[in-house]
């Protein structure tokens, strides 16, 4: 069995979604990540970004972060000390961040030959989702602040 988490042959579950993520995080901040067994040992999120996506399937990728989270994140982006880093430049690293997330899974639905159109990330709101079905999520614990990870989609109509 192929156990390469870019093998879209592989279905898009909640392992392959952190995955996918934790790799983003090594890959572009240098940002250390581990699937978190305790969330609530971690910061509550306080900044949401999302961004949708159109093709074959339709959806979308959600983050809920820490606060400490986004200005470690936007700390190693801009290569300064997170203590310089302003709640602007925070958010909008989480952004980018959604931005890459959301290219990750529709290559990972549709790999190179399928055509999916990818939005805008903007900041959001996790609002209606807690216990929500039909998701994909994961929670990451970064270096001790928290990621909260959900993609939803289903097949376009």
């Amino acid at each position: 069995m192929n156990t390469d988490p870019t093998n879209s042959t592989r279905p898009l579950d909640s392992d392959t979604l952190s995955q996918l993520a934790i790799e983003a995080l090594e890959r572009t901040a240098f940002v250390l990540a581990d699937p978190c067994a305790d969330p609530d040992a971690l910061p509550s999120a306080e900044v949401f970004a999302e961004i949708d996506f159109h093709g074959p399937e339709q959806g979308g990728v959600d983050l809920a972060a820490s606060r400490g989270f986004t200005r470690n994140l936007a700390s190693s982006i801009l290569g300064c000390d997170a203590a310089e880093v302003t709640d602007a430049q925070g958010d909008e690293a989480l952004r980018e961040l959604a931005n890459i997330l959301g290219g990750s899974v529709i290559y990972r639905l549709g790999g190179e030959q399928c055509a999916f159109s990818l939005g805008l990330p903007r900041l959001g709101s996790f609002q209606g989702w807690s216990g929500a079905s039909g998701h994909e999520s994961c929670v990451l614990d970064a270096e001790g602040e928290r990621l909260e990870i959900r993609c939803h989609h289903r097949r376009a109509a």
